[in-house]
């Protein structure tokens, strides 16, 4: 399920066209396989992760894809953060 399917997240609305859809849809893939959470929760955590930090949703997602793949360094901190703390709310 991808996240453009989850109604009031908002994450739909946060992105434009079929690339930033595909790397939002990956980095939630990645949220979702490494800790185990709903493809809802993944939306959320990038969305909050995307306000909280200040960082768009694309660049985000583009960060925890990388990661994800070890193509690239750790994501800056505040992202990182900003993912550790949505993760240990979300999850029980």
């Amino acid at each position: 399920m991808n996240c453009a399917e989850h109604p009031g997240n908002g994450i739909g609305r946060l992105h434009a066209g079929d690339a930033s859809q595909e790397v939002v849809d990956r980095a939630q893939d990645a949220l979702m396989a490494a800790h185990g959470c709903t493809a809802q929760v993944a939306a959320g955590i990038l969305t909050g992760v995307a306000r909280s930090s200040g960082t768009g949703l694309r660049a985000v997602a583009e960060k925890v894809v990388a990661v994800a793949e070890r193509h690239a360094q750790a994501p800056p901190d505040a992202i990182r953060a900003a993912i550790t703390w949505a993760l240990r709310n979300a999850l029980p």
